[in-house]
């Protein structure tokens, strides 16, 4: 049998898992930011829920690099739901 974590191109440690649940993550508050607008939420109010969700995570994320990449997202996510 042949283990595909070994082969070569394959990017699925630790690091890849970060990234891609970070951009699941991502993905999941711009769905979510969009239901609070859609539900009545202000634009303010989103968007300061989503600058209290990068303070904790400047907090608590310990790996530099998840913790840039979940600002970027986080970046992502203020820029489409500003406009919505």
């Amino acid at each position: 049998m042949v283990d595909i974590r070994h082969l070569p191109g394959n990017d699925d440690g630790p690091e890849a898992f970060a990234e891609g649940a970070i951009t699941l993550w991502g993905n999941l508050l711009t769905l979510l930011g969009s239901h609070l607008r859609d539900n009545g939420a202000s634009r303010d109010e989103v968007l300061e829920l989503l600058d209290m969700l990068n303070e904790t995570n400047e907090e608590t994320i310990q790996s530099p690099r998840a913790r840039a990449s979940a600002a970027r997202h986080l970046q992502a996510v203020r820029r489409v739901l500003s406009e919505v």
